[in-house]
């Protein structure tokens, strides 16, 4: 596939939509694009020369755009029959799906994928973080925003490695064919796409026989045949290494090192290091794991890699924390579904033990919440107090008997709230409030100045 000199976005404020609208700007492209929402990212793509528009008016196109013939990239966030996408396709110009133009990006270059249910953002920032601090670097699409550089594609001019997210959504990832890549969990979710549990499973099996080289899989994930299968793990000390594992990681009690194991073809042994991963809980030392098994495929070191792990800032959203003093901490965090929450609340109480944690919860979509209600129920009853608002639609039509009073009648919690958005903080107000964690993938995020501002008020 051929990308034009001309290329404009349909739903540019998106995570995936805006790294590939900045990796083509930088490849001297001419890039545009439309998205409903103004958005702070979207006011930094203006300032790197990206033209953004809030218009679905095709006369308010720029010139450009009206008069070359450029790609046509749009998201399924942005309805088929989205005027400015019928505009296009009535000159003759087919719309190009986000997935098919970061295949066809990767497609002729060593690639490193990271693929799986959650963990997908920070294992590939991660990894990315890791090859940008070898000499030959990479171009690296993020989902989320590194928070040390504040945007969301890293890129060294004549890079020869890709880091991408193998995003399950709407199958994009089989557009994917990596050279190396790593599935971090298989728990199902997308059910509105997949219908069931094994097609979703079966979908992921499609992506790993993409892959050229080596795929790097949990220890206890069952996988059909592989050409070249490695497994990971992490453990405490003293446990039992499991059979077959070819990347390790063993966590020490009441210590924050944890001592990594890389090898090749069990059981040569490529490196070995110790490091305190920069962020908190088991899960993230799962991802530092992975992200160090992927870069030594692309021939990083292993002072480098030990470094990084220490080192590594994290990502927007990502348990991002945006206050933290013995008296008041503010928490944010993307995560949208049961296991995510639960690794959150877990990787909360293990940094700060002994505190009484509040957890603010917006869910992410009708058929989600319907699907995993009793899962969701479970893990919010584990906060020590509650406050859910109402269901985020994103892309949903509402489902008849499943809204948030319905989740909320479900979990067993003698501290519970059901709020709207626009009294979250009045609720707030009227209880102490040591640990503060806001948590969702709709919009919850507009909440996160507010937050910031009620915990920092409570040292006054």
């Amino acid at each position: 596939m051929t990308v034009a000199q001309h290329v404009f976005f349909l739903g540019l404020g998106g995570i995936g939509m805006s790294a590939l609208a900045r990796h083509l700007h930088s490849l001297g492209h001419v890039v545009g694009g439309y998205d409903l929402t103004p958005s702070p990212l979207l006011d930094r793509l203006k300032e790197e020369g990206v033209w953004v528009g809030h218009s679905d008016d095709p006369d308010d196109l720029p010139d450009w755009a009206r008069q070359k013939t450029p790609t046509l990239v749009w998201t399924p966030a942005v309805p088929a029959d989205f005027k400015l996408k019928r505009h296009f396709e009535s000159r003759g110009i087919p719309a190009l799906k986000r997935a098919e133009l970061l295949g066809a990006i990767a497609r002729n270059s060593p690639t490193l994928a990271v693929a799986g249910t959650h963990g997908k953002t920070t294992t590939s920032s991660w990894l990315a973080d890791m090859l940008m601090a070898h000499p030959a670097g990479c171009h690296a699409f993020l989902g989320g925003i590194d928070a040390a550089t504040g945007t969301n594609l890293l890129s060294r001019p004549g890079a020869e490695w890709h880091v991408v997210e193998a995003d399950e959504f709407d199958r994009s990832f089989h557009q994917l064919h990596p050279t190396h890549a790593a599935v971090t969990n298989l728990d199902p979710d997308h059910l509105d796409v997949y219908g069931t549990e094994e097609a979703f499973r079966e979908s992921f099996h499609v992506f790993g026989s993409q892959v050229g080289q080596t795929l790097i899989v949990p220890h206890d994930l069952p996988w059909p045949h592989q050409k070249t299968l490695e497994r990971f793990a992490v453990v405490d000390l003293g446990e039992d290494v499991p059979e077959g594992v070819d990347h390790l990681a063993t966590l020490r009690p009441h210590a924050k090192s944890v001592t990594f194991e890389l090898h090749r073809n069990n059981p040569d042994k490529i490196c070995s290091f110790e490091a305190a991963p920069a962020l908190a809980g088991r899960h993230n030392t799962a991802n530092a794991l992975v992200a160090a098994a992927l870069a030594s495929h692309a021939h990083v070191g292993a002072d480098v890699l030990a470094h990084r792990v220490e080192s590594f800032g994290g990502v927007k959203r990502r348990m991002e924390v945006h206050w933290d003093t013995p008296e008041a901490t503010y928490i944010d965090d993307y995560a949208h579904h049961p296991s995510e929450l639960e690794a959150l609340l877990s990787a909360v109480r293990s940094r700060w033990p002994d505190r009484h944690v509040t957890m603010v919860f917006q869910p992410h979509l009708y058929s989600r919440t319907r699907d995993f209600g009793a899962e969701f129920a479970r893990v919010l009853g584990q906060a020590d107090r509650l406050f859910l608002l109402p269901i985020y639609p994103a892309r949903e039509a509402p489902i008849p008997g499943v809204d948030a009073q319905w989740l909320f009648d479900n979990i067993s919690s003698p501290d519970k709230h059901l709020v709207a958005s626009d009294s979250i903080f009045t609720s707030l107000k009227a209880c102490p409030v040591d640990v503060l964690v806001t948590a969702g993938a709709g919009d919850i995020d507009r909440l996160v100045p507010q937050a910031l501002q009620h915990m920092q008020d409570r040292r006054k």
